[in-house]
């Protein structure tokens, strides 16, 4: 082969072995520079902020109206020389007003109320004739608890029980018909009793914190005397109440 022949095959090995090299090595180091994520990917973030939870303190307020169907048990004269024997006892019913503060956690309630029994009226036949009468009002504070039954609808039914105490008070005592040595009038006796009661009923949420309450409530008072020197008894009050109510969540 000619000199000159080995010049040019030279010279054409060298055109295209060059850029070949240089293709490979750019190649080279793309690859080693390019991100192992794929590029069109943003760079991972971490949310650094505190997280919100939703609290509530269970905390609550009530208010509470109510009719009472009374009840006594028997009534009878301590001393029949100031207090004539009573027959044919009754007590009217009465209004009931109350309010009171509590906590709900879960299914449990608990609170406190003070309720308002409005007077009602105390009659009694008198053997030998004439009326007697008075008023009883009462006071009750009960500590009670409550048992929430699930919830469908909005509507949640419930259990509960209370104990506590209640003042009695027996006024406006009247004998028209009395004879001397008994008296025609009395001044007001009071008396503190241990209370209980049992209720149910269902409860309805009308708004994000606000439910209506309709229940049912058997309290029971104990006793109280009244009339001259206390001598009219009047054993074992009750009452079966029909309550609204309103109670207002404190968030």
């Amino acid at each position: 082969m000619s000199l000159l022949r080995k010049l040019v095959l030279i010279g054409i090995g060298c055109a295209f072995g060059a850029p070949a090299v240089l293709v490979a090595a750019s190649s080279g180091a793309v690859a080693a520079d390019m991100p192992r994520d794929p590029p069109w990917m943003p760079p991972p973030t971490y949310d650094r902020r505190p997280q919100e939870v939703e609290f509530s303190s269970g905390w609550y307020l009530r208010g509470d109206a109510g009719y009472r169907l009374q009840g006594i048990g028997e009534s009878s004269s301590l001393d029949t020389t100031s207090v004539p024997t009573p027959s044919g006892p009754k007590l009217d019913n009465a209004a009931v007003f109350g309010v009171g503060f509590g906590i709900k956690q879960s299914w449990l309630r608990l609170d406190v109320t003070g309720d308002y029994g409005w007077r009602g009226k105390y009659s009694a036949d008198v053997t030998g004739g004439g009326t007697m009468s008075g008023k009883v009002e009462s006071f009750t504070v009960l500590g009670n608890a409550y048992a929430d039954l699930g919830t469908w609808y909005g509507f949640t039914p419930y259990i509960g029980a209370g104990i506590g105490g209640t003042n009695l008070t027996f006024t406006s005592y009247e004998y028209g018909a009395a004879v001397a040595p008994m008296d025609t009038t009395a001044v007001p006796v009071q008396r503190w009793n241990f209370a209980w009661a049992a209720m149910a009923g269902v409860s309805y949420n009308v708004a994000h914190n606000v439910l209506f309450d309709l229940g049912y409530r058997h309290v029971d008072l104990g006793d109280i005397s009244g009339g001259p020197s206390s001598n009219l008894s009047v054993k074992k009050l009750t009452g079966d109440e029909v309550r609204i109510g309103i109670r207002y969540l404190i968030d």
